[in-house]
């Protein structure tokens, strides 16, 4: 079916912290909904499948590459702990800023059968004019995507939020906070589309194939016609 995208602009905001200077926030939000062939039940079954893995912290178009965490408390072997990766991200290219991003994200179950993965931390490496400013001023960056099952589609929630304290005294042009803000809800938007697209060829490719093997089954051992 024809898929059909809702997506949400994101909003530069500057506010003022309780310890005095200024906060510059970034904030992007995504929604996405896509029909698909299958009950309710069954893409639930499906994302519920796919939280034993790390298919859906992939599927993430600004996951470069990702493995999965350490277990706390010295588990050794490297062995990983079940739900949760730790993930290169793409370079976010600001103006004046670059920030390389490794994140450790969390895959969790939802009750009504979707899945969520939630940015729980990011260690950044800054590069560009602003690389001193950024070291010390620390920018935080969260976010989440919830995928959910809907009658007769897959739907898709993102939210991203990046936050940088700054001095009183550091000038923010219009124009930069313009620009961080649009280059933001882009990337925000086109990571939305692209993870809700490649988890539905997912979702189909299973269901190709689940399809394939029943056909194989009717057939019984039979003779194949072209034998």
């Amino acid at each position: 079916g024809k898929r059909t995208h809702r997506l949400h602009r994101a909003t530069a905001v500057m506010g003022a912290p309780p310890s005095g200077g200024r906060v510059m926030v970034w904030r992007a939000e995504a929604a996405a909904f896509t029909p698909i062939r299958g009950g309710a039940a069954d893409v639930s079954a499906f994302l519920d499948s796919l939280a034993d893995s790390d298919f859906i912290v992939r599927a993430d178009d600004s996951v470069v590459s990702c493995e999965p965490a350490a277990r706390q408390g010295g588990g050794g072997g490297g062995e990983g702990e079940a739900g949760r990766y730790v993930a290169a991200i793409a370079p976010l290219r600001l103006p004046g800023l670059t920030v390389r991003p490794t994140a450790f994200i969390r895959v969790d179950r939802l009750s009504d059968g979707g899945l969520r993965y939630t940015t729980e931390r990011v260690d950044n490496a800054f590069e560009g004019s602003f690389r001193g400013l950024a070291e010390r001023v620390t920018p935080t960056i969260t976010a989440a995507t919830t995928l959910r099952a809907e009658e007769r589609c897959l739907a898709a929630e993102a939210e991203f939020e990046l936050t940088m304290p700054l001095p009183s005294w550091w000038p923010i042009p219009a124009p930069a906070m313009d620009a961080g803000g649009a280059l933001i809800s882009r990337l925000v938007e086109k990571d939305t589309r692209v993870s809700l697209e490649r988890v539905i060829g997912e979702y189909e490719a299973r269901r190709g194939a689940a399809a394939a093997g029943g056909a194989e089954q009717q057939q019984g051992g039979g003779v194949r016609a072209d034998e």
